[in-house]
């Protein structure tokens, strides 16, 4: 049976990772915030009016991002995710306190050390933020692909420059709130839940449904990446452990999908005549694609 008070500790311990002064504020956190950008655009996207002049503005702001750096976000994100389940917290701290230097040592070179630590529950963290954030995507690809199929699509709208509108830079209210600063505390969302982005953003809209889901085995080296990571930020080890963090930030499988996902954008793109068609490969390579590369973790 779990003891009370160390729940209790380890909830503790998880309110000032998110509350505390930015004591985080490295490599994890710069990758997040270059996904939260990311997640930005997307939010912006779940709003915009859909028609013939707005289509090219949504692909000019998601050109702006760089496939490699969500990826290593989307690492950094659910490694955080995964920092807030107290069991885990709890199983880690434990190993640190037994010996601190063979723990990181471990962390080094064995990247399913972590898993064995309680991590169950936060491997289901993850994969509730993995299906959450598919989610957004596939919603936001979903007008897109609508509008390419509706009438107003189907008589080619003339294309002019149009803005989104949004926000195109993250705030410093939101940097606060990312970095665990500031008036955190104010929000409900925590990271990995399905309103995190929306609360983030101030967006009113009710976030997409996500399906829960078990890990899909073929991709457990992502999930390890994150639970490892999780695991050396628990640790507060963060900054001695700089060159670990990098090398976990760099995940292939979820890099590749992402790039395969962007080529595939492209050669759409250079086939397609109108925006009718640009609004198609917007859809599916520009936005339902990144989705499912976050979510490969689920089945």
């Amino acid at each position: 049976m779990l003891d009370p008070m160390r729940t209790m500790k380890a909830a503790a311990a998880s309110f000032v990772l998110l509350c505390s002064a930015p004591a985080y504020a490295d490599e994890v956190h710069d990758a997040l915030e270059a996904y939260a950008l990311y997640q930005s655009d997307v939010t912006a996207l779940l709003d915009a009016d859909i028609n013939g002049r707005t289509v090219d503005a949504a692909l000019a702001r998601l050109a702006r991002h760089d496939s490699d750096r969500v990826a290593r976000g989307w690492i950094a994100y659910g490694a955080l995710t995964a920092a807030q389940s107290p069991r885990f917290a709890n199983a880690i701290e434990d190993r640190v306190r037994e010996g601190r230097a063979p723990v990181l040592r471990t962390l080094r070179a064995d990247v399913a050390f972590a898993r064995q630590q309680q991590g169950g529950p936060a491997i289901q963290l993850i994969l509730n933020a993995a299906s959450a954030d598919n989610a957004r995507l596939e919603m936001a690809g979903a007008r897109f692909d609508r509008f390419a199929r509706s009438p107003d699509g189907m008589r080619r709208t003339a294309v002019a420059n149009a803005e989104l509108g949004g926000e195109t830079r993250l705030s410093a209210e939101m940097l606060d709130r990312l970095r665990g600063a500031g008036r955190v505390q104010s929000t409900s969302a925590s990271y990995g839940s399905a309103s995190y982005w929306d609360d983030l953003s101030g967006r009113e809209g009710r976030a997409p449904r996500s399906r829960g889901g078990r890990e899909q085995t073929e991709y457990a080296a992502v999930t390890n990446h994150m639970l490892t990571l999780a695991a050396i930020i628990v640790a507060d080890a963060t900054r001695s452990e700089r060159r670990r963090v990098n090398e976990l930030l760099h995940e292939p499988l979820t890099q590749h999908c992402m790039a395969m996902e962007r080529l595939q954008l492209r050669q759409c793109l250079s086939a397609s005549v109108d925006v009718t068609e640009r609004a198609y490969c917007l859809g599916r390579h520009g936005l339902a694609g990144p989705g499912a590369c976050f979510s490969n973790v689920v089945r």
